[in-house]
This record gives C-alpha cells, sequence and structure tokens, in this order.
C-alpha cells in the first residue's frame, strides 16, 4: 500500500492550529493500533510519504517503507524535525491531489494509491477544476480519504467555510474511489483522535 498523507498548511492555519495539527498526526502515528493493521498487510509493509500542501506543495518527508515500531519511530522523528514549509495561503486542493499523484510509484510500486487530505478550507479555484482531478484519480485507481476540519464559533476562520458544511463538500468534491473513508474533525482539538480513526480504517 503507498499512503500519502496531505496536510493543510494554508494561511487559515495559524501558528497554534498548525502545532495542534501536527502533533495529532504524530500522535496518532505513535499509536500501537496503527502499527497492528499494518501488520495485517499483505505484505505487512506502509509506503508512506506525507506532504504539506497550499498554494505550492511541499514533501515534508519522503517515502518511507514503515513495517515496524522502529521504522515508524524514524518517519514520526523525520516529520518532527522537518520546519513549516512556506508554501503560500491560498487553499488548492486541486492542485494539491495532482501533486500527490504524480509521486505515486516512484519509490515504491504497486498496492492500493491512498491520498488522505486533511484541511479546513474549500478549493479556492472553483468546484469544477476540482471535481475532474478527483474524477480523472478516481479513474486510475486512486483512493481519495478526506478529513475536513470543521471550525465553529466562537473560533474564528478566514475565509469562511462554504455555508453546506465542509465535511458536506469534501463529499461531494474531495474524497472518492473504492473504499474511500470521510472521517470530520470538529475543530483543531479533536484532530488527532480523528486522523487516528482514519488511519485506522484506510489501512486496515
Amino acid at each position: 500500500m503507498q499512503l500519502i498523507l496531505a496536510a493543510d498548511v494554508s494561511g487559515s492555519v495559524n501558528p497554534a492550529r498548525y502545532k495542534t495539527q501536527q502533533d495529532g498526526y504524530l500522535e496518532a502515528l505513535g499509536d500501537s493500533r496503527v502499527l497492528n493493521v499494518i501488520a495485517e498487510l499483505d505484505p505487512p509493509v506502509l509506503a508512506i510519504a506525507f506532504v504539506a500542501w497550499a498554494r505550492e506543495q511541499s514533501v515534508m518527508v519522503p517515502w518511507m517503507r514503515v513495517q515496524d515500531a522502529k521504522s515508524m519511530e524514524l518517519f514520526r522523528n523525520r516529520l518532527k524535525q522537518t520546519q513549516r514549509p512556506q508554501i503560500g495561503i491560498n487553499t488548492f486542493i486541486g492542485k494539491a491531489l495532482l501533486f500527490c499523484d504524480a509521486r505515486f510509484d516512484q519509490e515504491f510500486t504497486g498496492g492500493r494509491k491512498v491520498i488522505d487530505v486533511s484541511g479546513d478550507g474549500d478549493d479556492n479555484q472553483g468546484i469544477a477544476a476540482l471535481r475532474d482531478v478527483r474524477d480523472a484519480l478516481i479513474g486510475k485507481g486512486v483512493v481519495i480519504n478526506g478529513l475536513p476540519i470543521i471550525v465553529k464559533p466562537p473560533e474564528y476562520i478566514f475565509p469562511q467555510q462554504p455555508s453546506e458544511g465542509l465535511d458536506v463538500y469534501y463529499r461531494n468534491n474531495v474524497v472518492g474511489g473504492e473504499g474511500h473513508v470521510l472521517i470530520e474533525s470538529i475543530g483543531f482539538d479533536n484532530f488527532k483522535q480523528a486522523i487516528l480513526q482514519k488511519l485506522l480504517l484506510e489501512i486496515g
């Protein structure tokens, strides 16, 4: 299985939110239950990479092979030690998906190809282009899973999230593919539990 974790680092993700988000990834990846579901893969190995996205995209951790606690700790340490990339303030989900798709079958080949995209806003370039990208990737067999971060009052976010709800937006325009998963996080403080739940579902 090839899994790309794609995290939103756009302007709405302030330093405090970014820290909460990254801590959530680090804690979830360190949970023993994640290693348990990796052990049940055939073969019991996960190819994993971490991508940050906003207006542009940046690989924060390149492809690594994770099959045990030691290799997972190496991945987590690389993520923890990598500085937040300065790649713009916009939210370009479609461009992020294309960037991730181009990373598949580079270091590793075969198995399921999964993009795990988290974010707190809609695509600033509009729905039509995003749907075209999603549909093209699904047509190639890529699975796109989503973790929309729902920000509610008194929390403030700009730009405003879609009126229909970011979870509905992701369901209609972002996620897709066989067995895809959508898990919402109510605020950034719930992110660790949400990403853990999603990792267990998408790897298992």
